[in-house]
């Protein structure tokens, strides 16, 4: 008894087994249940790439294949793919046909143009082979990605060695100057390395990038220790002449001392800060402190504000003031200065509501 396996138009093989090692074609349809008048053609995968149509009167040789394509039509349609030929008997033919015809299921597959670029085949291409001529398609193993965690932000390469300078300012680092760049990889030290380093992404357990203030005098703030944007730096100069940055516990505040309150308010002039992450602009910033702690004149206190937040020793009051979904952030357009507008619109709101 032979063995073979079959595939109808779903492209699922099935088993299937006949008495005679060299039948022809039609004795192997016969033993499947089809007969001479069914419009049914035969086609043998063959064992080095490639497949060809079997006659009803021609031989099979095992030898060559023993994989089965039963398909119903009157004519074969010609295409060849890495150079070998193949065949099939609809005018269209997809990407999921091409990877069953071949077994190639890790390629990439392109179909081959004389006057434009060559077509990478996804899911939704559609072949036409009733087109004149034979379609021409090759493949080739798809490009491998690297991911590597920066700073909470995971960026994608397509090549095995990275800089780390790049691997920052692709997470959207562009001032690492007062930071420890500190390399993590499973199993290993903690390591720390400069913006000329470079980092195997190939090598196995490479898990994280992370950046760690350097902090003196046993965590004291580090004043004026990050740059901000250059048109961040403008506004504040043009509009409140003095501010300062520094970092505390890890986190990176932007202060704005002597900032005007509008009129309702239980004090006139107050300090304003806002944390600035380490991947502003593309991360957002979010809610805003302000020291010392204010009310209504009316003595209400406005609502989520309850939090305090200790900066540079003080005891700041936290308002939780968030973006809406139509709102939300965006990095392109979104900065220093539209949020210290979200700040002006929601102390403007408590006092005018």
């Amino acid at each position: 008894m032979k063995q073979f396996a079959y595939s109808l138009s779903d492209l699922t093989f099935k088993h299937g087994s006949i008495e005679d090692h060299s039948p022809i074609g039609s004795q192997l349809l016969r033993s499947l249940g089809y007969s001479s008048k069914d419009n049914i053609l035969l086609y043998q995968v063959l064992n080095q790439s490639g497949m060809e149509e079997i006659s009803p009167e021609e031989s099979i040789d095992f030898e060559k294949g023993d994989k089965f394509f039963i398909l119903e039509g009157d004519r074969s349609f010609k295409l060849k793919i890495d150079g070998f030929n193949y065949e099939w008997p609809e005018n269209n033919i997809t990407l999921k046909h091409l990877k069953v015809l071949t077994g190639l299921k890790n390629k990439s597959f392109f179909l081959s143009k004389s006057e434009e670029a060559d077509l990478m085949i996804s899911e939704q291409t559609v072949i036409n082979l009733s087109e004149a001529g034979i379609e021409d398609i090759y493949t080739r193993l798809p490009k491998q990605t690297y991911e590597l965690n920066v700073q909470g932000t995971i960026i994608k390469v397509d090549k095995s060695q990275i800089i780390v300078s790049e691997a920052l300012s692709l997470a959207g680092i562009q001032d690492a100057e007062n930071y420890q760049i500190i390399l993590k990889i499973q199993g290993e030290p903690k390591q720390e390395v400069t913006s000329n380093s470079v980092i195997d992404l190939a090598k196995p357990g490479i898990e994280k990038l992370r950046l760690i203030p350097r902090e003196v005098n046993n965590g004291d703030a580090v004043v004026n220790s990050f740059q901000i944007l250059p048109k961040d730096n403008e506004y504040l100069n043009q509009v409140f002449g003095n501010f300062r940055t520094i970092i505390e516990q890890n986190r990176r505040w932007l202060i704005v001392d002597n900032y005007q309150l509008p009129e309702g308010y239980s004090h006139q002039v107050i300090s304003i800060a806002i944390e600035i992450p380490i991947t502003y602009p593309q991360a957002e910033i979010d809610m805003f402190y302000t020291y010392p702690r204010i009310q209504l004149s009316t003595g209400a206190i406005p609502s989520c504000t309850e939090v305090d937040q200790s900066i540079e020793g003080k005891s700041y009051q936290r308002w939780s003031r968030h973006r809406s979904p139509l709102s939300a952030w965006n990095p392109a357009c979104d900065n220093v200065i539209t949020h210290f507008a979200l700040i002006e619109e929601s102390l403007l709101r408590e006092v005018q509501s």
